[in-house]
């Protein structure tokens, strides 16, 4: 992908485009921020920007024998270091040192791109650390992890540090549309929730959100208004959903986030979920503050007992009960 193809990040675009233009490519980069952003896609067109054939506009053409290699993982000076493991050990480190005591092969330099650089351990950092003093000539270290301060302060000091941001609301949807070929409705809802990170709109998607959401919508109209015997058969089936119930949960807990900041501000602007937002608000009638709190809590509670996989049954019986006490539950001091 080259930076013209990118949605996002146009500032951290920039600002690379102009380091090319000037020819002013330092030893090594640090790009932070939250996942899921575009942190990787940046540095793997950077990398080909650097030693493209035929750049335009300080980009990469994608049609050179150095772009196409690159894009197939066939490119010689360009290595990525990434890892499902809980740790990057020194073994991947000293390899990576054995590759730069050689000049690049074939491009103007090689590019080594660590991902998860947070997962390096002391020892791989420290490693790492002494070939940052003592950056070998034409060589390109790109560091990606969430925060600095993850990082010794001494690998930090030896970088130029580059600040992602997250994605707008309307660059997710526009990938989810793009790539995912969601629909307009779906693509917004979820890119609203995701706090601008692709990964955590695909993890969404991959979660069933659009579905669970509707089902626990639907369960929830259905807590308020049915008999008793009914509001336990939910909770047994509720409970059968092992699977889904931690995602469950923090779907309610934004739906009363939603609520609660509503109930102090009145701006429509802050509220993730409108939709759902507006039927809670419709069928709660005037709860009070006080009780949208006792909810909130009350679901992290559940929340927590889940994680310690107390009995799920019992646990979705306090939630249902918690959910079907609060319709009543009226406070004039604040209202919806």
């Amino acid at each position: 992908m080259a930076f013209r193809d990118i949605i996002g990040q146009e500032r951290a675009i920039r600002a690379l485009k102009k380091i090319v233009d000037r020819e002013e490519v330092p030893h090594a980069f640090l790009f932070s921020g939250l996942p899921g952003i575009g942190k990787k896609t940046v540095a793997f067109s950077f990398a080909k920007v650097i030693n493209c054939l035929n750049r335009v506009d300080n980009d990469c053409c994608e049609g050179c024998s150095a772009c196409t290699r690159a894009n197939t993982g066939n490119y010689p000076d360009l290595l990525l270091i990434e890892t499902s493991e809980q740790f990057i050990g020194i073994d991947a480190i000293r390899s990576i040192e054995e590759e730069l005591n050689f000049p690049p092969l074939e491009g103007r330099k090689r590019i080594t791109i660590i991902d998860d650089a947070q997962k390096m351990t002391d020892e791989a950092a420290n490693a790492l650390l002494k070939t940052l003093e003592e950056p070998p000539s034409n060589n390109l270290i790109i560091l990606i992890c969430p925060e600095p301060a993850m990082l010794l302060p001494t690998v930090v000091s030896r970088t130029c540090h580059l600040r992602f941001q997250p994605l707008t609301e309307r660059a997710v949807k526009d990938i989810l549309v793009s790539r995912q070929f969601l629909d307009d409705k779906n693509a917004e809802l979820i890119a609203r929730v995701s706090s601008g990170s692709v990964d955590r709109a695909l993890s969404y998607l991959e979660s069933q959100y659009i579905n669970r959401r509707e089902l626990v919508k639907k369960r929830i109209l259905e807590i308020f208004t049915c008999d008793i015997n009914r509001l336990f058969e939910i909770a047994k089936e509720w409970g059968s959903e092992a699977d889904f119930l931690l995602d469950d949960i923090d779907l309610l807990k934004m739906w009363w986030r939603d609520l609660i900041v509503y109930n102090l501000s009145s701006n429509r602007e802050v509220v993730l979920d409108v939709e759902t937002t507006g039927m809670l608000k419709e069928h709660l009638g005037k709860t009070s503050y006080v009780s949208l709190m006792k909810n909130y809590r009350l679901f992290d509670t559940i929340y927590n007992d889940l994680m310690r996989r107390i009995n799920r049954q019992m646990a979705m019986e306090r939630l249902v009960l918690g959910l079907r006490e609060s319709i009543n539950e009226k406070d004039s001091r604040s209202t919806l």
